[in-house]
């Protein structure tokens, strides 16, 4: 395993950097990709419903890995993503797609969403991409923005108040972010940035997140049996992961 560096972003154009250089063998590095991908499908299935949303829109939706997976829940699935690679290799994938006709794709920062017009979404997904964005504030307004009345947002993301960023990690001369403007949230910073907003906080939780590709594997191993105790007990700090859903007030 290469020990984790934390690489230096100053501007949007690094961040694209990143992730385009990321883009041609993108795979989860924590574990087994298909079991990781559908825990994950599983708590955004619970989230957005499995069935009767119109319209999906994936911010940072990368190569398209969970817009492609919820083909069966949405009439209409739009992805955006800062990186053109992302978004290229995505539209590969889109090819032999059998609902390639309502898959869109395009290159937009999750800060502007310029091709996408106010109000004409039912649901936005945000996974694992919400800790890289910049202006977390601005990105909840467009989101705010681009939802119809009654529409759904819905984030899963690191736990800004685990143990092992807060306190493990520090003390051991580990680092955590992958880039240096890499924010990650608690539910209580959550709800204060919702609270900026006219959306409505509904449900929040935590899910079982274990940084594996960035740690050697004992630690990994102590994690996983952190969150297991996690888990039992209800406590946040023992979890890598926090979701919410939150919702736009209908007129």
């Amino acid at each position: 395993m290469t020990r984790l560096q934390t690489r230096k972003v100053e501007t949007d154009r690094d961040l694209q950097h990143f992730f385009d250089e990321a883009a041609l063998d993108y795979v989860d590095q924590h574990g087994n990709p298909e079991k990781l991908l559908a825990y994950r499908l599983s708590i955004i299935r619970s989230l957005v419903g499995e069935r009767g949303l119109g319209s999906l829109l994936e911010i940072g939706c990368g190569t398209g890995i969970h817009l492609f997976a919820l083909t069966d829940c949405f009439d209409l699935l739009m992805g955006t993503d800062i990186s053109p690679l992302m978004i290229e290799q995505a539209r590969k994938t889109r090819e032999r797609s059998a609902a390639s006709e309502r898959i869109r794709l395009e290159v937009d920062r999750a800060e502007e969403l310029s091709t996408v017009p106010d109000e004409t979404v039912d649901c936005v997904l945000c996974v694992g991409a919400f800790e890289h964005m910049l202006d977390r504030l601005v990105v909840v307004q467009q989101v705010q923005r681009v939802l119809r009345p009654g529409g759904t947002f819905v984030c899963l993301t690191p736990n800004g108040d685990y143990l092992w960023y807060r306190f493990i990690a520090p003390t051991l001369g580990f680092e955590t972010r992958h880039l240096s403007t890499d924010r990650f949230m608690s539910l209580p910073s959550i709800r204060k940035l919702l609270a900026e907003t006219s959306l409505v906080l509904c449900r929040e939780g935590c899910w079982t997140f274990v940084p594996r590709g960035d740690i050697p594997g004992l630690i990994s191993a102590l994690l996983t049996l952190v969150d297991l105790v996690g888990r039992v007990l209800n406590l946040s700090p023992c979890r890598g992961g926090v979701y919410f859903r939150a919702i736009k007030p209908g007129r």
